[in-house]
C-alpha cells in the first residue's frame, strides 16, 4: 500500500502568515498550528500569480509542512528579474563569515578586487596612530612618514609669492624675476563645452590612455544626452543620474576607461557630451594622461558616383503641430520624407532653447517636443511671442509662432476680484486679509477661486489647511458654499479641465479664550492627479 502524505505551504510576510485563496491573500491570526497547515495550507504554491507576489513588501519566507517521516529537506525554484550582487551590495557594508573544523587553521585570507585608492582617500586629512608595547624599557615612540609634501599644499585657492631684491637690472625693468615651482595639479573637472558633431549613429566609444611606467592617477567620466543639462554614469548595464559638481561622488561613481569602452551600441543613442574628472594625488608621484576619445559612427564612407543619368532630389519641408498651455510648449515635429529634423525656440525675439542659439541635434522624425517655459523670462499681463524654427536633414527651414498673455502656471489661488494670491513657486503675492478678529467672534466669509493653469486636466483635487499654522482657539473653516456655510476640514473635487476653475469659501472662527496674535496667518495646500 502506498502512503499519501500531506504537503502544505504558507507564506510568512513580516510577522503575519498568509495563504492565497479566492484571488487574494488570506491572513492566519497568530502563529500557525499543525491544524492550520492542514486546513489552510496551499497544496501547490505555483498557483499564486505574479501580481499577488508583488503585493508583499519586506521580508518573505516560504513555510513548508509535511507529515512524510522520510522527508529531510525541501527546495523551491524562484524566478526574479535579473540582478547582480554588485547591484544588491552597492554602498552597503559586507561581512564575510567563515567556518572551519580544521584545528590547525589559525587565520584566513580573503582577496578582494576594488577600484584603486590611496590611504589618503580612506583616512582623510588627519589620522591618529596608536602604539602599544609591553617593553618596560620603552619610554617613547617615533613615527617616520615619507611623502611628497610642501607647506604650499596647505594653501587653498590662488596666492601670490612676494619677494625683495636689490638687483639693479630687475629694478630697472631690464630683466624679469623667475619663480620655479614643481607641483602636481589639483583635481580637475573638465566639461565638454559643445555637443559632439556626429553625422550618423554612434556604434562605439573608444578611449585610450598614454601608457606610463609610473603609478596612475584617477580618471572618471560621465555622459550627457541633453547637451550638458544632466549627466549620467553607466553602472550595472544601465545609465544612472550623476551630479558631476559633487567631485567626491564623481570620483566614486563615474565611469572608468574600461567601462566607457564596453558600453553597447543600444545605450549610446543620442549621446551628446562627455565630462572628465582627473585627480593626480599630491601624496604620490602619479598622473593620468588621456590620449584620445573617438566615436565610431555608422556613416557613409564612399562617395556616390553617377554617369550618364539625371538625378533629382525631391524634398518635402518638415511640418510641426504645436500646443501651448500652462506655460508648457508641446508638439510633434514631423517630416514626410521620414528624415531627421531639428529645431530651436525663441521667446520674444530672444534665444530660449537651446541656450547657445543653435539648433538641436538632428533626431529621427516624428519627434515629440515638450518644453516648459520659465516664467522668469515671460512678460506678465502682456502679449508674448513664442517662435519655433525647425529644419529637416536637407536644410529646409520653416517656423511657427504662437502668442500668449504672460501668466502663472499650476493650480493657482485667486481672490474674488481675480487677483492671484500666490505665484507658481509658492511665493505670496496677495494675502486674504481678515483684519482684526475679536476673540469669540466668527469672521465674514470670503470666496476663493482655484484655477487650473497646468495645461492639462487634473482629477482628485484635495484642499486643506497647512497644519503647521494651527493656533489654539482659532479654527480656519472651509465650505463648498457660502449660504448655508457648512464647515469642513478639507475639500475634494473631481475632474477639472484646463482653464476651468472652482470656487470655495473660507472663514475664521475663534473662541473666547483664544490668545492674541498680532501677525496671525494661515496657508492652504492643494494636490491633484494628472489625467
Amino acid at each position: 500500500m502506498d502512503w499519501v502524505y500531506d504537503n502544505k505551504y504558507l507564506v510568512q510576510n513580516g510577522s503575519t502568515y498568509k495563504y492565497y485563496a479566492s484571488e487574494q491573500w488570506q491572513v492566519i491570526s497568530g502563529s500557525p498550528t499543525e491544524q492550520d497547515y492542514l486546513n489552510y495550507g496551499m497544496d501547490d504554491i505555483s498557483i499564486v500569480p505574479e501580481s499577488a507576489w508583488s503585493q508583499l513588501t519586506g521580508e518573505v519566507e516560504l513555510c513548508y509542512y509535511t507529515d512524510d517521516p522520510t522527508k529531510t529537506e525541501a527546495s523551491f525554484n524562484i524566478e526574479t528579474d535579473p540582478f547582480t550582487l554588485a547591484e544588491e551590495w552597492e554602498d552597503k557594508e559586507i561581512k564575510i563569515i567563515e567556518y572551519t573544523d580544521d584545528p590547525n587553521q589559525t587565520e584566513s585570507t580573503i582577496t578582494i578586487e576594488t577600484e584603486p585608492f590611496t590611504i589618503y582617500d580612506e583616512l582623510g586629512e588627519s589620522v591618529d596612530v596608536l602604539y602599544y608595547t609591553d617593553d618596560p624599557s620603552k619610554t617613547s615612540a617615533e613615527l617616520n612618514i615619507t611623502a611628497n609634501y610642501s607647506p604650499l599644499d596647505e594653501l587653498e585657492g590662488d596666492f601670490d609669492v612676494v619677494t625683495w631684491t636689490n638687483d639693479e637690472e630687475v629694478i630697472a625693468g631690464n630683466r624679469d624675476m623667475m619663480l620655479t615651482y614643481d607641483a602636481l595639479p589639483f583635481e580637475q573637472l573638465i566639461v565638454q563645452p559643445t555637443d559632439i558633431a556626429l553625422y550618423g549613429d554612434v556604434k562605439k566609444v573608444v578611449a585610450t590612455k598614454v601608457t606610463e611606467n609610473s603609478p596612475e592617477g584617477i580618471l572618471r567620466m560621465a555622459a550627457s544626452f541633453d547637451s550638458g543639462l544632466t549627466w549620467k554614469t553607466y553602472r550595472f548595464n544601465k545609465w544612472l543620474d550623476l551630479d558631476i559638481k559633487d567631485t567626491t561622488l564623481f570620483k566614486r561613481k563615474g565611469m572608468n576607461l574600461d567601462t566607457l569602452n564596453a558600453i553597447p551600441e543600444k545605450d549610446l543613442i543620442a549621446l551628446t557630451r562627455i565630462a572628465y574628472y582627473f585627480d593626480s594625488s599630491k601624496h604620490y608621484e602619479n598622473s593620468y594622461s588621456l590620449d584620445e576619445v573617438k566615436m565610431i559612427v555608422d556613416a557613409p564612407r564612399n562617395a556616390v558616383e553617377f554617369r550618364d543619368m539625371s538625378l533629382q532630389l525631391l524634398n518635402t519641408t518638415a511640418t510641426i503641430d504645436l500646443t501651448f498651455s500652462g506655460n508648457k510648449l508641446t508638439g510633434v515635429l514631423d517630416d514626410a520624407d521620414q528624415g531627421k529634423v531639428k529645431y530651436r525656440v525663441l521667446l520674444n525675439g530672444k534665444t530660449y532653447y537651446p541656450a547657445d542659439g543653435n539648433f538641436t541635434r538632428l533626431a529621427a522624425s516624428p519627434f515629440n517636443i515638450e518644453l516648459n517655459i520659465d516664467e522668469r523670462n515671460v512678460n506678465f499681463g502682456v502679449e508674448n511671442i513664442l517662435k519655433v524654427e525647425f529644419q529637416d536633414y536637407w536644410g529646409a527651414v520653416d517656423s511657427r509662432e504662437t502668442k500668449f498673455i504672460g501668466s502663472y502656471s499650476g493650480l493657482m489661488f485667486m481672490d474674488e476680484s481675480g487677483d492671484f494670491l500666490s505665484d507658481t513657486f509658492g511665493g505670496i503675492l496677495k494675502q486674504l486679509d481678515y483684519g482684526v478678529i475679536i476673540a469669540g467672534q466668527t469672521t465674514l466669509t470670503k470666496k476663493v477661486r482655484i484655477k487650473n493653469l497646468l495645461g492639462y486636466a487634473v482629477d482628485h483635487v484635495y484642499l486643506e489647511m497647512d497644519k503647521k499654522f494651527e493656533t489654539d482657539g482659532v479654527e480656519v473653516q472651509l465650505s463648498r458654499q457660502a449660504d448655508p456655510f457648512l464647515p469642513i476640514d478639507y475639500l475634494t473635487y473631481g475632474l477639472i479641465q484646463t482653464e476651468d476653475s472652482i470656487d470655495f469659501y473660507i472663514r475664521i472662527a475663534t473662541d473666547i479664550h483664544a490668545k492674541p496674535n498680532p501677525n496671525g496667518n494661515f496657508e492652504m495646500k492643494v494636490t491633484a492627479d494628472r489625467v
